[in-house]
């Protein structure tokens, strides 16, 4: 299913002629409803009720924030070229209108079938156009029972946490008990970690700021969360990684550089993996079970593992970028590792390249 979601000030609609033998029969008057989220709705090959109330479930969690209490479903062919014979599309649009007005939404359903003429009018919000895809592997990914889970994420299920807010004197008081009324960021932070709710509920100020600002975007072509970084960006992430690699160096560390894909059942990572209460990202690769890993450690403990390392050694200090710094964009010059700033020359020709 795909969904475009708009939150409209208002939209007027007139069905105009039928386009398929199952439309729906409709009054030939206009309608205009305002202060709502208008849902355009695409039903795909696949889709069932299922994926009806989870496409909803997230309309529903968004429009909360947004204190709005109506919705308009229209259905909208355009938005995909693999669409559900008719019947079956039908038949899902009317559970997602159903659904809405169990979880107590004001629901209201465009003429399915229908050639329509209509006006809308977006509100001038970041979060006022959204896009979504909900497919039955979203759903089946949840209650498939071989689904890998790792042992963290069965134990947290079970736990119970208390918090305590710790005061600077050392004590300790129970956070329902606590006044958040003097630091109100404080109590949404507090908030925020006791609900342990993950899930982004809106689009972060940065991602607004990253796109327009041309320094990198989301690619389109890749996993969803990959980004391309636009030339400004990549300068500036240069610039960062190499004020790393100059900060370890003089701090008297190593550069490695490791694998980012690890065996799922590795005697030693598998014990170290469950410790983490998060689903992983899984690659099967012949008789692997690859994970993608989300720290550097993994492949460094394996590799001092297998170094001979003698107390002269020590402390031994290693670090891991995961690209190669500065030297991808000016190429190879050793003078740029040692501990100096890089010349203003250098960094003035390349703003003026970038504009």
């Amino acid at each position: 299913m795909r969904i475009l979601q708009l939150h409209s000030n208002y939209i007027t609609y007139k069905p105009v002629q039928k386009e398929i033998i199952e439309a729906e029969e409709t009054e030939l008057n206009e309608r205009k409803f305002e202060d709502l989220v208008v849902i355009f709705t695409a039903v795909e090959k696949g889709d069932n009720g299922l994926v009806a109330k989870k496409a909803l479930d997230e309309v529903f969690t968004f429009i909360k924030k947004l204190k709005v209490n109506k919705i308009l479903i229209y259905p909208y062919a355009h938005l995909s070229n693999n669409l559900a014979p008719p019947k079956i599309a039908l038949n899902v649009i009317k559970t997602m209108a159903s659904y809405a007005i169990e979880l107590g939404l004001e629901s209201h359903l465009a003429p399915f079938g229908w050639t329509k003429q209509f006006t809308i009018s977006i509100k001038g919000h970041p979060l006022a156009e959204q896009s979504r895809v909900v497919t039955p592997f979203d759903i089946t990914e949840k209650i498939d029972e071989k689904e890998p889970i790792s042992e963290a994420v069965k134990a947290e299920e079970k736990l119970k946490s208390f918090w305590f807010i710790l005061q600077p004197g050392g004590e300790l008081i129970p956070s329902e008990e606590f006044k958040f009324s003097t630091d109100q960021n404080f109590g949404k932070f507090v908030q925020y970690e006791l609900s342990k709710l993950r899930t982004s509920q809106e689009m972060p100020p940065h991602v607004i700021l990253m796109k327009r600002l041309e320094i990198a975007d989301y690619e389109p072509g890749s996993d969803p969360g990959n980004v391309r970084w636009y030339p400004k960006g990549r300068f500036i992430k240069s610039l960062l990684e190499r004020f790393v690699t100059t900060e370890m160096i003089t701090y008297g560390a190593m550069e490695v550089e490791t694998p980012v894909m690890y065996d799922s059942n590795h005697p030693t990572l598998k014990e170290y993996l469950n410790r983490f209460p998060a689903r992983q990202y899984i690659l099967k690769s012949e008789d692997k079970e690859l994970f993608l890993r989300f720290a550097a450690c993994f492949g460094q403990f394996l590799m001092i593992h297998d170094s001979q390392i003698s107390y002269k050694h020590l402390p031994l200090k290693i670090y891991e970028l995961t690209q190669k710094d500065w030297t991808e964009i000016m190429g190879y010059n050793p003078s740029y590792f040692k501990n100096e700033s890089l010349p203003v020359e250098t960094i003035t020709w390349y703003l003026e390249r970038l504009g």
